[in-house]
């Protein structure tokens, strides 16, 4: 052969295998990243063209949307957010997922760290799906409906063993918005109530797909749809419990909410060791709202929060207030507060106004879809059942009570009193009795 057949051929050969290459000199590590999928972990995140804040945005992703994974590059991931179009997210705003995972047990516990120590962010109900990320011995981080936490690895079923064939699932809470997408922004298509029973005919991350008897069909948050046929669990779903405390548990009754310790004469209060930061929104110079018969917001909350106050100490807790008379206190103390007492919650107390007289019922507001999406949402059922005043739901509110907050905080609108009715309502004793009871019994629940 030819000495320039030789020198073409092996120029080929060369070039073949340099294309060949970078596949094969990519990381094993590399690799893998790249057949994860991204979890989206904030409410609103830019795709930009290329991996830094320089790049032009293309489009915006939100809290849940999941995307094919295809590189990462210096803290910026590629993903493909549309068919066949590519753009990249900050990688502090993505948490990465291979798999999803079916919970087994009820009430199964949420927490920040990987251990039975680990402070509890929220509560997973039987049936739902999850995002694995990782695990850690006996425990897995996963993505439930926005928030990240860890559970205990025993309680999970890996989604592709669990069949969702013919499921029946029945509808837990008193008001369920039915949407069009799964997610929260997704436009509402219906409205299910208490008792109602549904065919879950897909699941997602913290949503069904439902289809009801009168033909209605969407997407429902699977948090509030009980799957049937399981059984509610008071216990604590978790890795099994040390021989001394199944014996305990074996003398205490089955279905008590407190434990009993060997070194302990009696059971233990359920808010035992728990500090709650009580704030009276308004106070001194700062009336707050007031009604046309000249109810006033400041007094309002100050009695709410001693009335309150005596019904958390009697389980157990360490309440503070951050008012205890008509005073002014600036928002930053409030805040300041908190911190100082290395609160486990916060809970800032309000009645609303608004320009619409026809307003009516209790929101509940929280910022931080991890820190404090959990102890938000612990209030919806208790408040759901008051008959005196609706439930307007749970949303997300930029104040800056919460906003500033770095320990699990929400704010509590109890009532408007722009509209008649309710200020009336809200000024009564029994209403005030009622309220307090259900917030002293969400705030139980949430640390359960």
């Amino acid at each position: 052969m030819r000495r320039g057949t030789w020198l073409a051929l092996s120029f080929c050969l060369l070039w073949l295998a340099a294309a060949a290459w970078p596949v094969g000199a990519k990381g094993e590590k590399e690799m893998e990243e790249t057949k994860r999928l991204a979890v989206v972990t904030a409410d609103r995140v830019n795709v930009r063209q290329g991996p830094g804040v320089p790049y032009r945005p293309v489009a915006s992703v939100h809290r849940g949307d999941v995307y094919r994974l295809v590189d990462v590059k210096d803290g910026w991931l590629k993903i493909e957010w549309e068919k066949n179009r590519t753009g990249w997210l900050a990688a502090r705003y993505v948490a990465l997922a291979k798999e999803t995972a079916v919970v087994q047990e009820d009430r199964l516990r949420l927490r920040q760290e990987p251990s039975r120590d680990g402070r509890i962010i929220g509560h997973l109900a039987r049936g739902e799906t999850v995002w694995v990320i990782k695990e850690d011995g006996e425990w897995t981080e996963v993505i439930a409906d926005g928030a990240i936490g860890w559970v205990s690895s025993a309680y999970l079923t890996a989604a592709r063993e669990s069949s969702i064939s013919h499921q029946t699932g029945i509808v837990n809470a008193s008001s369920l918005n039915v949407r069009a997408e799964p997610s929260l922004k997704a436009a509402r298509v219906g409205r299910l109530v208490r008792g109602e029973e549904v065919e879950i005919v897909e699941k997602k991350p913290g949503w069904y797909k439902i289809a009801s008897s009168t033909g209605l069909g969407g997407w429902v948050s699977s948090a509030y749809v009980q799957v049937k046929g399981g059984q509610a669990n008071e216990k604590e779903a978790e890795a099994p419990q040390s021989a001394d405390r199944s014996l305990l548990s074996a003398i205490a009754p089955s279905d008590s909410r407190l434990y009993v310790d060997s070194w302990t004469r009696g059971p233990v209060q359920a808010l035992a060791g728990k500090t709650i930061v009580l704030d009276a929104g308004h106070g001194g110079k700062d009336g707050g709202a007031k009604s046309a018969d000249g109810v006033k917001e400041k007094e309002l909350t100050l009695e709410t929060a001693r009335l309150l106050k005596n019904k958390l100490q009697s389980y157990g807790a360490r309440v503070v207030l951050t008012r205890s008379s008509d005073e002014y206190v600036p928002l930053s103390a409030r805040v300041a507060m908190a911190r100082l007492y290395q609160a486990d919650a916060f809970i800032s107390l309000h009645y609303d106004s608004a320009d619409d007289q026809q307003a009516s019922g209790i929101t509940v507001y929280y910022y931080d879809r991890f820190a404090d999406y959990g102890l938000a949402q612990s209030f919806e059922d208790p408040l759901s059942r008051l008959a005196a005043l609706p439930f307007r739901g749970v949303a997300f509110g930029d104040y800056y009570v919460l906003r500033e907050n770095d320990r699990p905080s929400v704010l509590l609108e109890l009532g408007y009193v722009s509209n008649r009715t309710d200020a009336a309502t809200v000024a009564t004793d029994d209403y005030q009795e009622a309220v307090t009871t259900a917030i002293a019994d969400a705030v139980r629940h949430y640390f359960e």
